[in-house]
């Protein structure tokens, strides 16, 4: 994953009325965590990070004057409208170590036609353990040549060199079945009547997460 150079400013007053000046300045204020430091206050301009967060940059390298911190983007606040961004946090990384990330997945292609047949998307991302400029912003997952029955499990997503699976190996991702749990002869003998196999909405992620 591309690492986004980003510019700070420290942030030395703190509250609610501080920040919304700040917004107003088209400054974001930010958190820095980790790597057993105190933790550090500041701002980034709303406008740059947005666009690099709009096109999926997750890695940033923070500077101030001539130093550098390598950090992971960890959560992104909103108003209550889902529009205007509030806050955002960083944690810092060891740029030459694995680190913990969920990786969201993109589905390519789908299933021949068959009526009665639903394609589940039980997941849309997986957790990987990762050197942070190896992390991709997302992972293609080629579900295409799925028959009735099929299914694809954790351990068979295709993931970067040198990355490792976090997940169960046997986690469910996708599966492609009929609508009432697996039909019965008669139903797998009948015409195709060419009817798009229905997508089903993914499951919630869990809201433990860390990642």
């Amino acid at each position: 994953m591309k690492i986004v150079n980003v510019p700070i400013e420290t942030r030395e007053a703190l509250g609610s009325a501080n920040a919304r000046r700040l917004r107003r300045a088209g400054r974001l204020p930010v958190n820095l965590y980790g790597m057993d430091r105190p933790a550090s206050n500041f701002t980034v301009d709303t406008h740059l990070f947005q666009m690099e967060f709009e096109r999926g940059s997750r890695m940033f390298e923070l500077q101030f004057g001539d130093q550098t911190q390598v950090c992971l983007l960890k959560d992104v606040q909103y108003d209550a409208l889902g529009s205007t961004l509030l806050h955002a946090d960083f944690w810092r990384v060891d740029d030459t170590k694995p680190v913990a990330v969920n990786v969201a997945l993109e589905f390519v292609g789908m299933p021949e036609q068959m009526a009665g047949a639903v394609v589940d998307l039980v997941a849309r991302e997986v957790r990987i353990n990762c050197v942070p400029r190896e992390i991709p912003r997302q992972i293609e997952l080629n579900i295409g040549d799925l028959n009735v029955g099929d299914r694809i499990e954790a351990k068979e997503i295709p993931l970067p060199e040198g990355a490792e699976l976090l997940d169960a190996p046997e986690t469910t991702v996708v599966s492609f079945h009929f609508k009432h749990g697996g039909g019965t002869d008669e139903e797998e003998g009948e015409e195709d009547t060419g009817a798009e196999p229905e997508v089903i909405t993914e499951r919630k992620p869990d809201e433990g997460s860390d990642g």
